[in-house]
């Protein structure tokens, strides 16, 4: 343990790069829906409300970058929107066909779910390859929001840009689904392998353009990676070497690069052992995933471990229960570097900033 009293941002960074540290930082992924049920007298800015439960500041910058990509003029492809009793229908007509996914508006969450996924057949993974071959990277900036986070965090924490998911994550969780995505991949599996491939071929340029541009220290991809959803032999298939493709990218320019895994991993730590990548973050324990933050550590001695404290302290009446799974946590990784103690995926709604200050009164406790 370092003697000397570390500041957020030089906390965190070592302890992602696996060196030293005055103390395991407290990183919990609080996001706009944690703090849902907070007293009106609470922070409603993310990183104030980090700072007031004694955390370490994680600021996570989403963008869109699917709106990176414009078809050419040339294309023939049409983008429309239209709401129907409240969802939403985006449809792209192109030269070779039409495909719309329909989205599910007005739910209170950051997400809205699919009523109808982009693409449902071979057919429409002809058109949505038609759709890659023909779209152009126009340019985007980080700037602006890194240059006001940065002003807001200081040395109390480190900024963490969200770079696009792997092909074949991405059309799990958004462009098909589950079944799409599996039976599609059956029917016609060298098309599905050439769209992967070239989907990927876009998320590189993406990566490299942040990444030269980016303030920030370190980018998370939010792969959600689980054996409920994904084998081993397809993770390592379709996912293994563009993540460390994207990790050599980022290393390159002197990036931490983070990989969420907030699923079941139990079956896959011989796959994800390889990756390139610097940290595994928000692991989960049962009943979101199936891992405990030290069964991560010991099963990945070579990257450095976010996460493990799940729903149930989180949303229990006692916030001690934060208290003790916090403690557990750190007695059980005592003497392993590279652990940040942190929430099984994002922290719930329904946690109290009392929760939240228990972490660190385990912490403080831990190394008193």
């Amino acid at each position: 343990m370092s003697t000397e009293v570390m500041s957020g941002r030089e906390r965190i960074l070592a302890a992602l790069k696996m060196q030293e540290v005055d103390r395991v930082p407290c990183v919990p992924l609080i996001v706009p829906y944690t703090a849902a049920q907070f007293p009106e007298d609470a922070p409603y800015y993310l990183p104030d409300i980090m700072k007031a439960a004694g955390h370490e500041v994680w600021t996570q910058i989403a963008s869109d970058y699917n709106a990176m990509w414009v078809p050419t003029p040339d294309s023939g492809v049409r983008q429309s929107r239209s709401f129907k009793n409240g969802d939403l229908t985006i449809t792209y007509e192109t030269p070779v066909g039409t495909i719309c996914e329909i989205l599910r508006s007005g739910i209170n969450s950051s997400m809205n779910p699919h009523v109808k996924h982009m693409i449902c057949s071979v057919e429409d993974l002809k058109v949505f390859k038609y759709i890659l071959e023909h779209s152009v990277m126009y340019g985007y900036s980080t700037k602006p929001i890194d240059d006001f986070n940065r002003a807001n965090t200081g040395d109390d924490g480190i900024l963490a840009n969200i770079i696009p998911l792997s092909p074949l994550q991405d059309f799990l969780n958004y462009k098909a689904g589950v079944d799409n995505t599996y039976y599609i991949e059956d029917e016609d599996p060298d098309l599905f392998t050439e769209v992967m491939e070239l989907y990927h071929q876009q998320n590189l340029q993406v990566v490299r353009k942040v990444a030269e541009e980016s303030d920030a220290e370190v980018f998370v991809q939010a792969e959600n990676i689980s054996s409920t959803i994904m084998s081993p032999s397809h993770y390592e298939k379709y996912v293994l070497d563009y993540d460390n493709e994207y990790a050599d990218i980022l290393h390159e320019h002197g990036k931490i690069h983070v990989v969420h895994m907030c699923g079941k991993l139990q079956a896959m730590f011989p796959q994800i052992a390889q990756g390139k990548f610097d940290c595994v973050s928000d692991i989960a324990p049962e009943p979101t995933g199936n891992t405990e933050l030290w069964e991560a550590a010991a099963a990945l001695p070579n990257h450095a471990v976010k996460g493990g404290i799940g729903v149930g302290p989180f949303t229990s009446p006692d916030p001690h229960d934060c208290y003790l799974k916090a403690m557990e946590i750190l007695e059980k990784t005592s003497g392993r570097r590279g652990v940040l103690l942190g929430s099984a995926d994002s922290v719930p709604c329904g946690t109290t900033m009392e929760h939240l200050k228990e972490i660190r009164r385990a912490v403080d406790d831990f190394y008193a």
